[in-house]
């Protein structure tokens, strides 16, 4: 992301936006094992999770296939790289009309982290809208064919009788050893001592279709507002932890460049040409830990109730049967009330392993295509080329 002091009228944003678009798809999807791991140990099941990632990640391997690691990621790639262009541009369109209204006479706008973390919020907000449908069904592909079994029904299970299971005509939650665990299906509630047939299996594919069917065009947007309430806390946290982290790692570059060993010594440690590629990892890595950490309950949240496969139940009679709230409240309210404060914490190593790592990236790449992107008076007589920016341009972007 463009630092909000940045100097527009010296960057190439084509160039800026192309590149840097282009070189953050390797990113998500070397890192996109760690978002299964995530949305299967969020995810509501009637089968403990192991918070272990390796032991989630082998237990998916044997069972599904190293493949169904990346189930999903085309989808989530698509949204992400896309919405990366639109969050970068609605980000530099709001710093250049807030520079031109002289900062709209809010003194407090006047600080570059003040102003990357309200401008960087308020981007993200705009952009989740674009984004959601994107994140929705990449994680309904993604439980689906990670899962344990790799599908959301299936139909190995004898059936049962509706006595052994609920009282006639009523919902209730089942037991580990019920037909509507074993099928990992929304509860089918049959008429007294009527079979409760398991149903057919149901691919990723249908399902999508049932729900959209179901829910319309809400379906796409299904979570929308979760999605909002984890979004601005780890934005408002991750540009000024940025800010402020990039301040302290260049204070620490210059300290250790002070010392005694580093004072006779005509290549001192560390090299200039590695102060941009220090600074933008630390600092990305400082800045993705805070906002994994301040978001984490929004976050499982969000992961419930896009990942709820919320097909109409019915009785053995037809009848339709309410379908389970999906209300940010009440998904909070169960959480808290079944699964304890602890849960809302679930799945954030396996987070920060991908937004940690992520986030030094996503800095190091942007901020070095933001060095190769500079027009200079030569940029027309020469090609483009991935070199590391020199000195004076680290100083003009640092």
């Amino acid at each position: 992301m463009p630092p909000a002091d940045l100097d527009r009228s010296r960057i190439d944003f084509q160039k800026y936006y192309f590149y840097g678009t282009i070189l953050n798809v390797p990113p998500i999807l070397l890192m996109y094992p760690m978002r299964t791991v995530r949305l299967l140990q969020q995810r509501k099941s009637p089968v403990p999770v192991s918070s272990s990632i390796f032991t989630v990640i082998r237990d998916v391997q044997q069972k599904n296939g190293a493949r169904a690691l990346f189930a999903g990621a085309t989808v989530f790639s698509l949204g992400l790289t896309t919405t990366k262009i639109l969050q970068f541009a609605t980000y530099d369109y709001m710093a250049q009309k807030t520079k031109e209204n002289d900062y709209f006479e809010i003194e407090v706008l006047k600080s570059p982290s003040v102003l990357s973390g309200v401008l960087g919020t308020v981007s993200a907000v705009i952009t989740t809208f674009f984004v959601v449908p994107f994140d929705m069904v990449s994680q309904q592909i993604t439980i689906a064919k990670a899962g344990a079994d790799g599908s959301i029904a299936s139909a190995a299970v004898a059936p049962t009788t509706a006595a052994s299971v609920a009282p006639p005509l009523t919902s209730t939650t089942p037991s580990p050893s019920s037909t509507a665990v074993k099928t990992k299906l929304p509860i089918y509630v049959a008429g007294s001592f009527e079979p409760l047939q398991p149903p057919q299996t149901i691919p990723i594919s249908e399902s999508l279709k049932l729900q959209f069917k179901q829910e319309g065009f809400r379906f796409l947007f299904r979570g929308y507002c979760a999605t909002l309430m984890s979004t601005v806390p780890f934005f408002a946290a991750y540009f000024p932890a940025y800010e402020y982290s990039k301040v302290w790692v260049r204070d620490g570059i210059n300290y250790v460049r002070t010392m005694d060993f580093n004072k006779d010594n005509e290549t001192p440690f560390p090299p200039p040409e590695l102060h941009q590629l220090i600074i933008s990892s630390i600092a990305g890595c400082c800045a993705s830990l805070a906002g994994v950490m301040i978001s984490s309950p929004s976050d499982m949240v969000k992961t419930r109730i896009q990942t709820e496969q919320r097909l109409q139940p019915t009785n053995g009679t037809g009848v339709k049967l309410p379908m389970p709230s999906l209300k940010w409240m009440d998904v909070f309210m169960e959480i808290w009330k079944k699964e304890g404060f602890m849960k809302f914490f679930s799945g954030t190593k396996a987070r920060a392993i991908l937004a940690v790592p992520g986030g030094a990236l996503n800095f190091v790449i942007f901020d070095y295509v933001r060095s190769v992107s500079i027009i200079r008076d030569s940029d027309d007589m020469k090609p483009l080329t991935l070199t590391l920016p020199s000195t004076a341009n680290q100083e003009a972007l640092y």
